[in-house]
């Protein structure tokens, strides 16, 4: 069977909430370098260097996380990332629905919602608890695992679910 990849493309709110938290990091960095360059006047060596080390470090640890692509492979689902992939296996996956309202009002319990993506672990009274892969909360699709529900948002969630549902089938088929 052919392998398959989703984009992950950036929603609204994900734009929104990395570009105002990269712009106020960087005002900080650049405020708090004049501050401490008048204080530290005589001293060795850029201070400013401190301050933009801590905002590329924050900003670059963020990115890593990100959501790059979401791929259907023979026997599992891989959410990509930077470096790794969080895998699904396909035997696992109970049910798959396209569900743009799934991420609403989520309350975190632990990641990160909206520097880059939208990941970890939330709860909402739609779903109860969730794990979240998401970038786009209008392409949501809710995978329901043994023990877990997991929402992710491929770039075209219809076609998505589609193949992901004939894939299912023709493992069921095979046994």
């Amino acid at each position: 069977m052919r392998h398959c990849s989703y984009s992950a493309p950036w929603g609204l709110q994900t734009w929104l909430i990395t570009g105002i938290l990269s712009a106020l990091m960087l005002a900080v960095a650049i405020g708090s370098s004049f501050v401490l360059g008048k204080e530290g006047r005589g001293q060795r060596g850029p201070i400013w260097i401190i301050p933009t080390l801590v905002v590329v470090g924050i900003l670059g640890g963020a990115s890593l996380w990100r959501v790059r692509r979401y791929e259907l492979a023979d026997d599992e689902l891989l959410v990509a990332r930077s470096f790794w992939s969080n895998r699904i296996r396909l035997l696992d996956i109970e049910s798959a629905e396209v569900d743009p309202k799934a991420c609403e009002r989520a309350w975190k319990t632990y990641g990160n919602d909206g520097l880059f993506a939208m990941h970890g672990r939330f709860r909402n009274q739609r779903l109860g608890k969730f794990q979240a892969y998401v970038t786009d909360r209008k392409n949501a699709v809710v995978i329901r695992v043994p023990g877990d529900i997991i929402v992710i948002s491929p770039e075209n969630p219809g076609r998505f679910v589609a193949d992901l549902r004939r894939r299912l089938q023709r493992g069921k088929e095979r046994g």
